[in-house]
């Protein structure tokens, strides 16, 4: 992405009323960038061919300011429209995506964050949606795409790690776009802090939104990735687990397994009803067990639990994660006590926390690494493994 736009020459239009937004986007933007205080000023300067871009401000930020201001897109259909509100909420996301609006940013307006739009609408091609339809969310091929479930029996065991990781290894070999990662640790998720996120919108705004909910509603309410794969952020505070019911999170990732191919959970430490439903809707899951004695001891009684429950033992793939780790436990041990073959081992790597704090996975940062190789041999568990083919699909994508 540029920052380095001209944006007298771009054909961006600045409109709302209210004096003290206007002056705060003539700052930004040195003053360069037309403005107009009312619609039928707006009109006008759209009827004059000069306009590619309407920045409406906060006075537009309802469902009556939204459906006012399409009537820009009657006159020119192949404008962009923006809206910056205060807060941007699912509602108001959802009354801006029927209109046919390019996107919401929250206030204030910044050079980069118009920038960061402005390569968006540079990238794709025009939407001209009727006014007043709904243009719902298109994958580029409809088929149903698989949910693979990470889970572990301990927390510190490393699934997080292993969720973002597997997530970025299948974003590098094919569409990161077709590649989203649902956080469902509800009070502790850590997905958007491992890849040093800020979601605006979480899982709750979907939940909020269950009855109304459509895949174009919920793309927007994902976080994006630089690398263009997607998010679906664990609430902000552990109070609003509470405001998601596991009818809803069904339903969340059966919309998601429609709009992509890989669907990653990272899910809590807690063998609950939440979980449970999540594992009977993936088709297959990741039980990463950590090289210490309690991880073992929790992984034993999770998996003979599943078992009472005739969980299909097919679908469970074992991973061990730190391997390599100086304990006295050997794998032959393991598998003899939790009976089940380890499928795939990640060695430890001091590389891997730095990583973390980094918020660029391993395979990312240091993909010719010993652990990152252990992270592909995940990957080929779920994907197959990878080829120079894939590898040059990959930079198609990008």
């Amino acid at each position: 992405m540029t920052t380095d736009y001209d944006w007298d020459q771009f054909g961006i239009l600045i409109v709302d009323d209210d004096d003290e937004f206007l002056d705060e986007a003539k700052r930004v933007f040195d003053g360069r960038v037309p403005t107009a205080r009312t619609l039928a000023d707006a009109q006008r300067a759209v009827e004059a061919g000069d306009t590619a871009l309407v920045l409406l401000g906060p006075s537009h930020a309802h469902e009556a300011g939204i459906k006012a201001a399409t009537l820009l897109q009657e006159i020119d259909s192949d404008i962009s429209l923006v809206l910056v509100a205060g807060t941007v909420t699912a509602p108001l996301l959802r009354a801006a995506l029927r209109a046919g609006l390019t996107d919401v940013i929250e206030a204030p307006v910044s050079a980069t964050k118009l920038a960061e739009i402005l390569d968006q609408v540079e990238s794709r091609p025009q939407r001209k949606p009727a006014v007043g339809s709904v243009e719902p969310y298109a994958p580029s091929a409809p088929r149903e795409g698989r949910i693979i479930t990470v889970m572990s029996a301990k927390g510190g065991s490393g699934k997080t790690v292993m969720a973002t990781n597997l997530a970025m290894l299948l974003a590098q070999n094919h569409d990161p776009k077709r590649v989203v990662v649902v956080d469902a640790d509800l009070q502790f998720g850590d997905v958007c802090l491992v890849l040093q996120l800020e979601p605006r919108l979480t899982v709750v705004n979907a939940a909020q939104e269950i009855h109304r909910l459509d895949d174009s509603l919920l793309d927007s309410l994902l976080t994006k990735h630089p690398t263009g794969l997607s998010v679906l952020a664990a609430p902000l505070e552990p109070a609003f687990a509470d405001e998601i019911s596991t009818a809803a999170m069904v339903e969340i990732l059966g919309r998601l397994r429609n709009m992509f191919d890989y669907v990653i959970v990272d899910t809590a430490s807690l063998l609950d009803e939440l979980l449970l439903s999540l594992l009977e809707r993936a088709d297959e899951v990741l039980f990463v067990v950590d090289m210490d004695l309690p991880s073992v001891k929790n992984a034993k009684l999770a998996l003979e639990t599943l078992r009472l429950l005739k969980f299909p033992s097919a679908k469970i793939q074992l991973i061990l994660n730190r391997s390599n780790a100086k304990a006295r436990l050997d794998e032959k041990e393991i598998e003899k006590s939790l009976k089940m073959k380890i499928s795939a081992s990640v060695p430890s790597d001091g590389l891997v926390p730095a990583s973390v704090n980094e918020g660029r996975p391993v395979v990312e940062s240091a993909p010719k690494s010993k652990v990152a190789k252990g992270f592909e041999t995940v990957y080929n568990l779920v994907a197959g493994p990878t080829s120079e083919s894939s590898r040059a699909s990959k930079r198609r994508w990008i």
